[in-house]
């Protein structure tokens, strides 16, 4: 089983519902461990648009990268996501954002997400759950990397304690 952490995020309808539905359909194939806080954010690089909510899961699965990608893709689908919504309002996006210490570099794949160390919405929730991980790669911690964080992103705190996912374990700690 591998370590897996995956970025979600919503900004139409009710995209906190859309979050835990997300939850609830991942389920079905990746074992979630731990659930971030949600954040809401503005828009990075998109046209006028409402503002996300976005958080981070951290889960075990046997899938490949690219089975995963697909798995996702699909629950995207499910959800109502249009495969052209690029940098447009969107139900659901679900992204890969780091696969244990695995490096991947295709098409249609890669891993870690190459902005993920740009963004706050991402980094931010990802070091609730795994601040002392290392960069695959690397030799930093996300804590480390945190530093590169370009200024001026809009984040405020939605939600600190998220609600259990379906599979969530019974002793995580509640308190983060």
């Amino acid at each position: 089983m591998e370590i897996i952490y995956l970025g979600l995020g919503s900004n139409t309808g009710d995209r906190e519902k859309y979050l835990k539905d997300a939850q609830t359909r991942l389920s079905g194939k990746i074992i979630i461990r731990g659930l971030s806080s949600i954040y809401e954010t503005k828009p990075l690089d998109c046209p006028p648009q409402p503002d996300f909510l976005n958080m981070v899961i951290e889960a075990h699965t046997e899938l490949s990268p690219e089975d995963l990608l697909a798995f996702i893709q699909k629950v995207e689908t499910e959800m109502g996501r249009s495969p052209n919504s690029h940098n447009q309002p969107r139900i659901i996006d679900i992204d890969i954002l780091l696969y244990g210490q695995k490096r991947l570099n295709t098409p249609a794949l890669t891993i870690p997400h190459p902005r993920l160390t740009e963004r706050a919405f991402v980094m931010l929730p990802l070091l609730e759950l795994a601040a002392d991980f290392i960069y695959p790669g690397s030799r930093l911690s996300l804590s480390d990397l945190l530093e590169e964080l370009p200024p001026g992103q809009s984040i405020r705190l939605f939600s600190r304690l998220p609600q259990d996912g379906p599979d969530r374990e019974e002793d995580d700690e509640e308190d983060n």
